[in-house]
């Protein structure tokens, strides 16, 4: 083979890195225009602080005062807890 078609492992490996490096920030651009900010409406916005204070609230229920859970209560009780309570508010 000529001479001038062959490339040296250490242009090779640069010519990776450039194109890799180029790959990235194209896809990087292209996640940056896809994702446009949508407004949140105002029942989620409602929802959302209802069951913060309904976590809250369970929390304080279901937890001993240092902060861990009760014997024989799992997260999955107080989020059940807190969607009743949500609920009811």
């Amino acid at each position: 083979m000529d001479r001038n078609m062959m490339l040296t492992i250490d242009e090779y490996m640069a010519l990776r890195r450039l194109l890799d490096s180029e790959k990235e920030s194209e896809g990087a651009t292209l996640a940056l225009e896809d994702k446009s900010k949508r407004k949140r409406s105002a029942s989620a916005k409602k929802s959302d602080k209802k069951m913060s204070k309904a976590l809250a609230q369970a929390n304080e229920e279901l937890r001993k005062t240092n902060g861990e859970l009760r014997k024989g209560i799992t997260q999955a009780d107080v989020m059940t807890r807190a969607h009743k309570i949500r609920k009811k508010l």
